[in-house]
């Protein structure tokens, strides 16, 4: 089974060793479609060198930034049965595909299968920092059987996943107004997911397929709130859709706690709430203007209402 790896990249320094990491997957029969974002003259350079390494590896330019409209080109492009998606400052495993492979061979209802996205290393270690990763558990979750609800745990990130090509003409594209490149630099993963749950498509999260975040460590105060401002501001504009298509998780998306509970949490640990105050005023700010600005189409992807002060991804 061909698959198609999608890489979107911004990062001619890491780009790299994600490329030679798939290069060295022990499953073969494989294309790489490397997205290049922007006019960064030195990743241009180094996906064209990359492209004339490997006739499975293509190049595709896109002027404008964002990492859901990237994969969309990808898509869009690929020519593989099943579309697995990593991120540029990332290395899959060897086994990455092969165990890909392996999952949708054996469970042929399965559409989406996604494993653990895990941190990279620290390098200093007295310095404030933050690496998004994912820690899933083994799980073939059914919505229909299952009421549409997920088990406990139920989780899976953007950099370790994998799609079969028919859940697209099904469940749509990523969001293009979600995750990073966009005013709400995050979420389009879990939209994605929650979109396919409303389809009844299968999806298996296993442990064992893994991904690293070899390169995501970030350090030092601004990049930490950086981090944490994004994820918020993806989280309030995914509560603002849910609230929109009148889903079952709007009503607690998003819902404030109970002062009591404020105080504790403040006691036991001053600094965390901080930063749980900091990311709910984000939260709150990106649903309302979420609502103000955008309605949806026939698939749940955003569309900007009809007025200028829309940004597209940029």
């Amino acid at each position: 089974m061909l698959i198609s790896v999608v890489v979107p990249t911004i990062r001619a320094t890491t780009l790299p060793f994600t490329v030679a990491a798939v290069r060295a997957q022990t499953w073969e029969d494989w294309e790489l479609l490397i997205v290049a974002q922007g006019d960064d003259a030195a990743l241009a350079e180094v996906c064209k060198a990359a492209e004339k390494e490997d006739p499975r590896f293509h190049y595709i330019h896109l002027a404008q930034r964002g990492l859901s409209l990237a994969k969309n080109a990808g898509i869009q492009a690929a020519l593989g049965d099943v579309v697995a998606f990593t991120d540029d400052d990332c290395e899959p495993d060897p086994e990455w595909l092969e165990r890909i492979n392996q999952s949708f061979a054996e469970q042929p209802s399965v559409g989406i299968v996604a494993g653990d996205t895990l941190p990279g290393p620290r390098s200093r270690f007295r310095w404030l920092s933050t690496c998004p990763a994912t820690r899933t558990i083994e799980c073939l979750y059914k919505p229909t059987e299952n009421n549409f609800r997920a088990p406990p745990g139920f989780y899976w990130g953007g950099a370790n996943l994998a799609v079969r090509r028919d859940v697209f003409r099904l469940v749509g594209s990523f969001d293009e107004y979600l995750g990073p490149g966009t005013d709400f630099p995050a979420a389009e993963d879990v939209d994605f997911a929650l979109r396919a749950e409303e389809r009844g498509i299968n999806m298996w999260t296993r442990p064992s397929i893994v991904v690293r975040h070899t390169y995501g460590r970030r350090y030092g105060l601004r990049n930490f709130l950086s981090h944490h401002r994004g994820y918020a501001l993806g989280s309030g504009a995914l509560g603002g859709k849910l609230k929109l298509l009148d889903h079952r998780l709007s009503r607690e998306w998003g819902k404030s706690r109970r002062r009591r509970d404020v105080v504790i949490s403040s006691l036991k640990n001053p600094p965390r709430a901080l930063l749980e105050r900091y990311k709910g005023r984000h939260i709150a700010q990106a649903t309302i203007r979420y609502l103000a600005e955008f309605e949806l189409d026939e698939k749940a992807c955003s569309r900007p209402k009809a007025s200028p002060t829309v940004n597209a991804p940029s």
